[in-house]
């Protein structure tokens, strides 16, 4: 180990007195009048010593062959200034750039990033110096969950003497602004000064040293007349037990406690290596944008006194579509193979099977194909990001939101907490950094939750912390994003896996088949029969005299019109308050046809010829019935997955609400020219998925049945005017 102060190549080192007494030299080994002198009683004797500064003298009896005095890492910018007015300074300037960082995972990211930084220095100089071509960086990051303990090691360029004295203090940075993840000098500030015990372990060539300092977050917290904390030797044995066999590097260990974020390591739920690793890959430097070549990254964690290891070989950013290795294909291979299938059969029959049913589509766009996604307004907008920032764009889009909650399901974490999710992460300096921001798409805006893109900035630093970036950077990311999701993403969404709905559930399935028989044996056994040619006299219009304004009101309205036959042939077995759907109902044909038959001006509600052909004398099994207000309420419901679409039958509304815009496609069936898409008496409308346009379930909305039946032509334009 040496001093601090060692010069010219040499290495001076402490050297044992006569008396067994520890010296330190000085530069050339002359006494000074300003030379610090300590001399250390291994009998228990007094202290000897030449006039020095009490607060040196304190931690006399830590002195170790480190080879360093403690010291205050501030002095390094400050000077020995230490009026109060100085003192407020230097905690308001720490306490500034400790505001900025908030985020659980900064500390972990913030080691990280000093560990790659370090490694690619080393790199550098190896190649440089032409030694060790076959230099290989590594990375060790200790999850201690049992003593709430984070270390990270590697075996980088290491620190020189006086690097190691300055490296906490503010403002300052030995890194390289064009090489660097970081540059802005304040990381090391905030691990310091952040918590409360930071171990700091270091070896380069001519240098060692161990040092701590303790209670530095207490300190920046606390009143102006404790002591500020020191940096002193640290005579404990090193927490990653294969780091000095690498001869060269730095490993530091912080401690967490009750005044920290986070404050306990096990509170995130992450119980093995493994799952820590996923977490890692996407919170840090370890989530590169493209993988890190020549790198091992061992990650271990430590829960219940039992160790678990997983080694990330080349780790790069985690995309979901290589985790589960479902089929994928990229977004431009999909154009291509439908645009060709069309040109040559004028469909999509021949489009190859390595195009169909895709669960992931992804994509990269880099230089000039950049500017291509989008519109000639938006590029002259954002022409100076993409000049200036040279953005590269990765995205993949999943067939279902499930992906993304199963995987994080998965992995075991606390439940309100998302490893992975759906949204835009900005990155710069080869990195995540910050938190997803989500697609502001203008229409079928589920699918903001179905896609994930990582868009990264050349020449650019975000703000203090890592949690800014400029509104500019921001407005590119949230216009392209979006531009690549309306307009092409949607354009071949036929080619992935049809979404069934919520997740398959076998026991929801199997209560509601049980649920129709039960009512089937229930009409059977209790029939309910009532009929007189003198009911419904002598006013001939319903009773309900106002419009509705909840869903009770809907379905006394709804009943009333059953019953009173301007809607025909419907059925109702059931409705329920313990399940899952509001009721069951049945389709009867068997009355005269007449009935049934449509007429613009008799029965404008009635079937087409070809659907009255097939279907007239049938009756249908129970299917399922939803009463809402508006169609706002089921969209919610599917959207929420409280409900499952493939169930649903038929949905009994008011209004149609606005939110069936951002998700579903409705086709109306009151014009003319669709009555032979309706396939029972009174429906209205039917509600389909907006690329396929298959069909979902059957609407009927009375406020859109009661406007035809007063004034035909009116609704019928408006019916046009509103969905198609």
């Amino acid at each position: 180990m040496v001093p601090h102060h060692a010069h010219a190549g040499r290495v001076p080192r402490p050297h044992r007195t006569a008396q067994g007494l520890i010296q330190h030299p000085t530069p050339g080994g002359r006494a000074s009048a300003r030379r610090l002198r300590i001399c250390i009683c291994v009998a228990g004797l007094p202290v000897t010593r030449s006039p020095s500064s009490r607060r040196y003298l304190q931690y006399a009896n830590r002195m170790t062959l480190e080879g360093f005095s403690p010291f205050d890492p501030l002095k390094v910018k400050a000077g020995s200034d230490d009026s109060i007015a100085a003192t407020r300074a230097r905690k308001r300037e720490i306490e500034n750039i400790l505001s900025s960082y908030v985020g659980w995972y900064d500390p972990f990211g913030e080691l990280v990033q000093n560990a790659l930084d370090a490694i690619d220095k080393r790199r550098e100089e190896e190649k440089a110096q032409g030694s060790k071509p076959d230099y290989q960086g590594v990375i060790r990051v200790i999850i201690d969950l049992d003593e709430n303990l984070l270390t990270v090691s590697d075996n980088g360029i290491g620190m020189t003497s006086d690097q190691f004295q300055k490296f906490l203090a503010p403002n300052f940075s030995f890194k390289e602004v064009k090489t660097s993840r970081g540059h802005k000098g304040v990381g090391a500030t905030y691990l310091a000064y952040g918590f409360n015990s930071l171990r700091v372990h270091t070896m380069a060539p001519g240098h060692q040293a161990r040092g701590r300092i303790l209670n530095a977050r207490n300190w920046t917290i606390g009143e102006l007349d404790l002591e500020p904390p020191l940096v002193e030797p640290d005579a404990g044995d090193p927490i990653d037990p294969e780091f000095e066999a690498g001869g060269r590097g730095t490993s530091l260990t912080l401690r967490f406690d009750e005044t920290t974020t986070p404050g306990k390591l096990s509170w995130m739920g992450a119980k093995n290596a493994e799952t820590w690793a996923t977490l890692l890959r996407v919170k840090t430097g370890l989530g590169a944008l493209k993988p890190l070549e020549n790198l091992v990254c061992s990650i271990i964690c430590i829960n219940a006194g039992e160790k678990t290891s997983y080694d990330l070989v080349s780790p790069a950013y985690l995309w979901l579509h290589q985790q589960a290795q479902s089929k994928s294909a990229s977004l431009r291979d999909v154009e291509n193979a439908r645009e060709k299938a069309f040109k040559k059969n004028g469909d999509l029959k021949s489009v190859p099977n390595k195009f169909r049913q895709l669960v992931f589509l992804r994509d990269v766009w880099e230089g000039d194909e950049v500017a291509a996604l989008l519109s000639e307004e938006e590029r002259s907008e954002h022409a100076m990001v993409i000049e200036r920032h040279t953005p590269t764009i990765m995205m993949e889009y999943g067939y279902t939101t499930r992906l993304w909650k199963n995987f994080n399901a998965s992995l075991g974490i606390r439940s309100n907490q998302e490893a992975v999710r759906a949204g835009i992460q900005l990155a710069a300096n080869r990195m995540p950094q910050g938190d997803p921001i989500q697609v502001p798409l203008t229409r079928y805006i589920g699918r903001q939750n179905q896609v994930h893109f990582l868009i990264h900035f050349d020449n650019y630093t975000p703000d203090l912390g890592r949690k800014g970036f400029a509104k500019p950077l921001v407005d590119f990311a949230k216009d392209v994003s979006r531009a690549i999701v309306q307009f092409r993403v949607t354009r071949v969404r036929d080619a992935m896996k049809r979404d069934s709905g919520a997740t398959p559930d076998l026991a929801r399935e199997m209560a509601l088949d049980q649920w129709k028989e039960e009512m089937l044996e229930h009409e059977t056994s209790s029939p309910l029969i009532l009929e007189n040619e003198y009911f419904f006299a002598p006013s001939r219009k319903i009773s309900i005299t106002s419009e509705p304004t909840r869903e009770q009101d809907v379905i006394a309205l709804f009943h009333e019109l059953v019953s009173g036959g301007v809607i025909r042939g419907l059925e109702i077995l059931s409705t329920n308050e313990r399940f899952t759907y509001d009721g069951l109902f049945r389709i009867d044909f068997s009355g005269q046809r007449e009935l049934y038959e449509y007429d613009q001006v008799s029965n404008p509600l009635g079937l087409s010829v070809d659907v009255l052909e097939e279907m007239h004398g049938k009756r249908t099994k129970p299917k399922v019935l939803e009463y809402k207000y508006s169609l706002d309420g089921l969209v919610a419901d599917i959207q929420n997955q409280d409900k499952n679409m493939n169930d649903i039958d038929l949905c009994v509304c008011w209004a149609v609400g606005d939110e069936w815009l951002q998700h579903y496609a409705i086709t109306t069936l009151l014009t003319p020219e669709n009555v032979h898409q309706r396939q029972y008496h009174g429906a209205t409308h039917v509600l389909q998925d907006p690329d396929s346009r298959a069909r979902l379930c059957d609407l009927i909305m009375l406020k859109d049945l009661i406007s035809l039946l007063q004034d035909r032509d009116a609704e019928y334009q408006r019916q046009r005017d509103t969905y198609e």
